[in-house]
């Protein structure tokens, strides 16, 4: 009888071990980060680099590059008077591609985490509050793309000031913003204890935002809250102080397609995306190589009044990913969206906006840098935007001054009423 025990022990435990083995080995695979371009796509890249790199570009070469960038953009640089731009202030300059490696904190839980990603039939991840990192380290669909885009936290927590001028480049006129904000994410969190996630969190907080504005001079000590949830079907909470009436408004839902402040973006277009992802298809059209600016201060800007492209940006060649966003609401403002992502950092480095009549509107530039965070590693942050109107031949500009990234403590009072209410 012991015997037969034992054997029937011994079977249980073999079966045991290979439900279990496979699981180690899909951690085990893991592979991230991923670059790229592989080594023979490199070599290429180099090769091509001992042409470009260096060299200004302007209306008089633009075409010869013209492949690498938005059709709509390279017709900007070509009509430089139009868009408020002197022939000598009129250029970008190529640099060379230089792969950017994640922080440590996002390396390992990409490691840990992306093995244990449960996605149901409507394409949510049913773990989401629970996890961070990449949760698709070599993703196969749009909506995977998507997905990584969402989970990047900007170093957990920051602090930063943003600025820039709203600009009518025919008759050289420009209104300059100016604010202060403060972030605090409280699920995916990877840099920065606690990780992954504030255990405490009752109302199912997924980001707060709040926002000082200092200029324009009529909109002086305005102030603004943004709460995300991590519900999709939640919609944000976000109110206003409106400084000049003294009074607090809500933003609500139907709001998030006004124009943000008299600029050229709506409140849906931070970040390249600024909303729920499920609130959107995504249809992986394939890759694209693209100049990128990925290694750009915003001190090396060179600008007159009512350029609405600085000169002096840089660029590299870099693969992005195509892919095509459209909004589940048949009403919605845009048409569609067209993404070009980063597969090193997942910035959305490049948008194409199309109106309700599918009629080219808008194409937005992301621009990057790396930041050293508070805990001294490097970390891919944004350095600015480009937004152009093509419609309205109208621009605006947004250049990030980042203060800290990767703070320890964030106070949760910021992203209150009563906090709105304060005397400034």
């Amino acid at each position: 009888m012991k015997l037969q025990i034992c054997k029937q022990y011994a079977v249980c435990l073999a079966v045991m071990t290979t439900m279990i083995i496979p699981v180690m080995v899909q951690a085990a695979e893991v592979t991230f980060p991923v670059a790229a371009y592989n080594a023979e796509e490199l070599v290429k890249i180099r090769e091509w680099e001992k042409t470009w790199a260096g060299k200004k570009i302007d209306q008089n070469n633009i075409d010869q590059i013209a492949e690498f960038l938005p059709d709509a953009f390279v017709q900007v640089y070509k009509n430089h008077e139009k868009w408020g731009a002197l022939p000598d202030q009129n250029y970008f300059t190529i640099i060379p591609y230089k792969q950017y490696t994640p922080t440590k904190g996002m390396i390992a839980a990409t490691k840990q985490y992306s093995p244990q990603v449960k996605v149901d039939s409507e394409g949510w991840i049913e773990n989401y509050s629970d996890i961070a990192g990449m949760p698709f380290p070599k993703p196969k669909t749009g909506l995977e793309v998507a997905w990584n885009f969402d989970f990047n936290t900007h170093g957990d927590a920051n602090h930063y000031f943003n600025f820039g001028p709203v600009i009518t480049p025919g008759v050289q006129v420009e209104r300059r913003t100016k604010t202060e904000r403060w972030e605090l994410f409280y699920i995916h969190r990877v840099d920065v204890e606690p990780l992954p996630k504030y255990e405490k969190n009752k109302k199912g907080i997924h980001r707060g935002m709040f926002q000082h504005m200092y200029d324009p001079a009529e909109s002086r000590n305005t102030r603004f809250f943004n709460l995300r949830y991590i519900d999709p079907s939640k919609s944000d909470d976000g109110y206003m102080y409106y400084a000049p009436f003294r009074r607090i408004r809500r933003i609500a839902v139907g709001q998030r397609t006004d124009t943000v402040d008299g600029s050229d973006i709506i409140y849906d277009d931070e970040y390249g995306w600024d909303g729920h992802i499920l609130r959107n298809t995504y249809k992986l059209v394939g890759t694209k190589e693209l100049l990128c600016s990925r290694e750009f201060n915003p001190k090396d800007r060179i600008r007159q009044e009512g350029q609405a492209i600085p000169a002096n940006v840089t660029r590299s060649r870099h693969k992005t990913y195509v892919i095509e966003v459209k909004s589940k609401d048949p009403h919605y403002i845009y048409s569609k969206r067209i993404w070009y992502v980063d597969p090193e950092s997942y910035y959305i480095m490049w948008t194409e906006l199309y109106d309700d009549l599918d009629r080219y509107w808008k194409c937005f530039q992301v621009l990057t840098r790396d930041f050293t965070m508070l805990n001294g590693e490097n970390k891919k942050m944004i350095s600015g935007y480009i937004f152009i109107d093509f419609q309205r031949t109208h621009a605006s500009n947004l250049w990030m001054d980042w203060k800290e990234v990767g703070l320890k403590k964030v106070d949760k009072r910021l992203f209150t009423i009563q906090n709105l209410q304060k005397t400034y």
